[in-house]
């Protein structure tokens, strides 16, 4: 099997004190192919131990030396874990490998395979360990987190692994990029919102906001990244943030004070008005937050097909007491009953009345059991003309 893909002939020169210089002719493939995208991540091109290796229904292999019986081995682990990484609607995947290089080693690595165009292609990959246990892989908003099980530093090879490691990436053009939080610190997604007296993070899945503390060493790149990415859009418009960082008592004095909570911003992990605190289940392709809306207002995107019931679920708008100003519903525009992302289509009408005041387009996942625990909705905040 041939899936060293381009090899370039490179010279190894050894300096052996005692011999002088030995040379070896060895291949190593230092460039990546340009045209080797692949219609699954099984089939696409991974950049391992220096060279991009083709994978072939989830594995590559070739001599580990010329002439020599061992062999280089490169295999896909469990499934692709699949999401949008880079923010362009497409469902990118990421997934893990080994390597082994002959010896006694099986050392695991992320990846990630970019789709587009119909056709996925590899990214290089990066280390996470030495026979460690099987690695789990969640993704939202372009964050991946992983955790397996290690071993300790003063452990032996030999022993089980037994302690938790969780390691945060993002992708930063076509690499993989580790987040490395400090001390203390915590990876956090949710929205942003910064203008004249106002400073607040509202973290997913909470109600309550945290008052951004003024000391904090990303706020100043936090203020021009906002100003930036959020110049077209009314003043106060929240967006969808990761930052790393920590909680803190609130400030005892200033517009902080009315806060429960403070938040210590160490680094801008990510900012997007495309992102949302559910992107895991459901997506807008129609509507960012912020935006300003019409009747009708057309309502598109993508859903898991775990948030429909018989092909449909609600749409509530809510004005900015929380009152419900207009309901519909969105509509399967496939097969519905798969866990793997369905288009939907439906529009809302409203009346022109609440025309000025700012609003909450609440997308539900339906929930014929009525039951609390299986509730979850997507906020979308607006403004109604």
């Amino acid at each position: 099997m041939k899936n060293l893909v381009n090899s370039t002939i490179i010279t190894v020169c050894l300096l052996i004190l005692s011999a002088g210089i030995a040379c070896v002719r060895t291949e190593y493939n230092l460039d990546k192919p340009g045209n080797l995208a692949a219609n699954t991540p099984k089939n696409a091109v991974y950049r391992i131990e220096n060279e991009w290796m083709q994978l072939e229904n989830g594995l590559a292999e070739h001599p580990a030396a010329p002439g020599s019986a061992s062999k280089i081995k490169v295999m896909l682990v469990g499934e692709a874990t699949y999401s949008d990484l880079d923010y362009d609607r497409q469902e990118d995947a990421v997934i893990v490998l080994t390597y082994q290089g002959g010896g006694s080693g099986t050392f695991f690595y992320l990846a990630a395979a970019l789709y587009e165009n119909g056709k996925y292609s590899g990214t290089e990959g990066i280390l996470l360990g030495d026979r460690i246990g099987s690695p789990a892989i969640k993704i939202n908003n372009g964050l991946i987190t992983i955790e397996y099980l290690d071993r300790g530093h003063d452990e032996p090879m030999a022993a089980v692994p037994g302690i938790l490691h969780t390691r945060y990436f993002i992708l930063k053009g076509a690499r993989l990029t580790e987040i490395k939080p400090g001390n203390n610190e915590t990876i956090y997604q949710g929205l942003l919102t910064l203008g004249h007296e106002v400073r607040s993070f509202l973290p997913c899945s909470e109600r309550e906001s945290l008052w951004l503390l003024g000391k904090s060493p990303a706020l100043d790149t936090l203020i021009a990244e906002y100003d930036s990415t959020m110049a077209s859009f009314p003043p106060y418009t929240p967006v969808f943030t990761i930052l790393a960082g920590y909680r803190l008592p609130p400030p005892e004095h200033g517009f902080g004070a009315d806060f429960k909570e403070a938040f210590w911003a160490s680094r801008l992990v990510h900012i997007s008005p495309k992102g949302n605190c559910r992107s895991d289940y459901i997506t807008l392709d129609s509507l960012l937050p912020g935006e300003t809306i019409y009747s009708p207002l057309t309502i598109k995107g993508k859903a898991r097909g775990t948030w429909f019931f018989e092909g449909d679920f609600p749409v509530i708008l809510l004005d900015d007491q929380g009152k419900k100003v207009a309901e519909s519903y969105v509509t399967a525009q496939g097969e519905w009953m798969t866990k793997n992302f369905v288009e939907f289509e439906g529009t809302i009408d409203f009346k022109p009345t609440y025309s000025g005041t700012r609003g909450t387009l609440v997308l539900k996942k339906d929930n014929p059991t009525g039951l609390p625990q299986f509730d979850d909705a997507l906020e979308i905040p607006i403004n109604i003309k």
